[in-house]
C-alpha cells in the first residue's frame, strides 16, 4: 500500500465505482472511501469492510465531509445531466478547497460526438444532442477550469465498457440475446465496437492516478482489439451457448425501431403517471398481463434508433497516449472478457447454465 493515500471514489454504487472500490481494497493498493448517494444501493459494497460514506454530489457539505483526509479523488458519478455537470462542479469545488493531490474524472468517448476514422484526444469535442455526451462535455470544461486554478486533474475517456456487472452492455444485451428475439443488423450493425473489459479500464484508471505526467490530460482508454457490433453479438451469443442469430435487413430494422418510438414514449407515460393502476389491472386479467409482458419484450428487443446509429458508426477510438505516457496494455481480449463475463451471468442467475457453447 502506498503510504497516506486514501482514495475517495465517487459514484461507488456503480458498475465502473464499484469495481475501482473493489480493486483497491482486495489489492492493498491504497486505502479507499465509498461515496454513495443512497444508503440502499450499498448491498454490493457492503460484501467488503470499506469505508461506505454518504456523497451525494449535488450536495456540497456531504462532498467535504466525505473528502475529508483524502489524497486521491475519482470521479465515477453519472445520472442525469445536473448530477454529472453540477455534481461535478461541486465535487471539484470541494477539491480544490481541500487541496486534494489529484482529481480523476470519469468522462466517456461520447465527447467526440459522432466521428469516423481514427479518434485520439486531440479531437475536437463536439455535442450531437445525446444529453449524456453534452453534459459530460459541460463536466469536462469545468475540469478545465479548475485545473488552470491549480487542481491536478486528470480525465479518462472510456470506451464501450462490458464485464461482471455492467447493465447495458452486459446485463441488458444478454437479456435480449437470451429473448431469441435479437438479431444480426445487415447494413446497421458493421460499425467499429470498441470495447474495455472493465479490469482492463480500472487499470487504466489507477495508472493514471499515479502519474505525475497524467496531470493536465485526458486519456482514452480502450481494449487491446476492435470488432463490429455485429460480431460482438455473434461472440456474446456464442459464448452464452444460444443458437445463432438470424440476420434482419437494414430496412426491416430501421422500421421496427421507428414504429417503436411512439410505444415508448406512450408506455413512459404510463409507467411514470399510471403505474398502480395498470398492475391492479394485470393482475386481475391475465390477458392483460400477458399483453403487457408481450409488449416490454417488444421494447427491449427492439434497438433505438440512436442505438442503430451508434452500431454503425466508423470511429476507432485510438490509446496511443495511455500506452506512451502510462504504460497501459491492456490484457483481456473480447472472447477473455466474455468468457469472465458469462461465467459472472450464471453465477448469478442471469444467465441458463444448462446453455454452454459448443467446444
Amino acid at each position: 500500500m502506498a503510504a497516506n493515500e486514501t482514495f475517495l471514489i465517487t459514484g461507488a454504487s456503480g458498475f465502473i465505482g464499484g469495481w475501482l472500490v473493489e480493486t483497491l481494497r482486495l489489492s492493498g493498493a491504497a486505502d479507499v472511501r465509498a461515496g454513495i448517494r443512497r444508503w440502499s444501493s450499498a448491498v454490493r459494497l457492503a460484501r467488503f469492510p470499506v469505508d461506505i460514506v454518504a456523497c451525494d454530489v449535488l450536495d456540497p457539505e456531504q462532498i467535504a465531509q466525505a473528502m475529508d483526509g483524502v489524497t486521491h479523488v475519482i470521479h465515477c458519478v453519472s445520472g442525469s445531466p445536473e448530477a454529472i455537470v453540477q455534481g461535478t462542479a461541486n465535487a471539484l469545488e470541494v477539491a480544490h478547497k481541500l487541496g486534494i493531490r489529484r482529481f480523476i474524472h470519469l468522462s466517456t468517448t461520447e465527447v467526440y460526438g459522432e466521428p469516423s476514422g481514427e479518434v485520439d484526444e486531440t479531437y475536437t469535442l463536439q455535442s450531437f444532442g445525446n444529453p449524456y455526451g453534452d453534459a459530460k462535455i459541460e463536466a469536462e470544461k469545468l475540469c478545465w477550469q479548475y485545473h488552470d486554478k491549480g487542481l491536478p486533474v486528470t480525465v479518462i475517456r472510456p470506451t464501450i465498457v462490458y464485464g461482471p456487472f455492467s447493465g447495458t452492455w452486459t446485463v441488458y444485451l444478454a437479456r435480449r440475446l437470451q429473448s431469441g428475439q435479437w438479431s444480426i443488423f445487415e447494413g446497421r450493425g458493421e460499425g467499429v465496437c470498441n470495447l474495455v473489459y472493465v479490469a482492463d479500464l480500472v487499470t487504466g484508471i489507477l495508472l493514471a492516478a499515479r502519474s505525475d505526467q497524467a496531470v493536465g490530460e485526458a486519456f482514452n482508454l480502450s481494449g487491446p482489439e476492435t470488432l463490429s457490433w455485429n460480431d460482438y453479438f455473434r461472440r456474446f451469443n456464442a459464448a452464452l451457448g444460444l443458437p445463432e442469430l438470424a440476420t434482419k435487413p437494414p430496412s426491416r430494422a430501421r422500421l421496427r425501431s421507428t414504429v417503436m418510438v411512439p410505444v415508448r414514449m406512450t408506455a413512459r407515460v404510463v409507467r411514470d403517471n399510471f403505474e398502480a393502476p395498470v398492475k391492479r389491472v394485470a393482475q386481475r386479467f391475465r390477458p392483460a398481463k400477458k399483453l403487457m409482458q408481450v409488449l416490454e419484450q417488444f421494447i427491449v428487443t427492439t434497438p433505438r434508433l440512436s442505438e442503430l446509429s451508434l452500431y454503425n458508426r466508423q470511429a476507432t477510438y485510438v490509446t496511443h497516449k495511455a500506452q506512451d505516457v502510462l504504460g497501459y496494455r491492456p490484457r483481456y481480449d473480447v472472447d477473455a472478457g466474455l468468457d469472465l463475463t458469462v461465467q459472472w451471468l450464471r453465477h448469478v442467475g442471469l444467465a441458463d447454465e444448462h446453455n454452454q457453447p459448443e467446444q
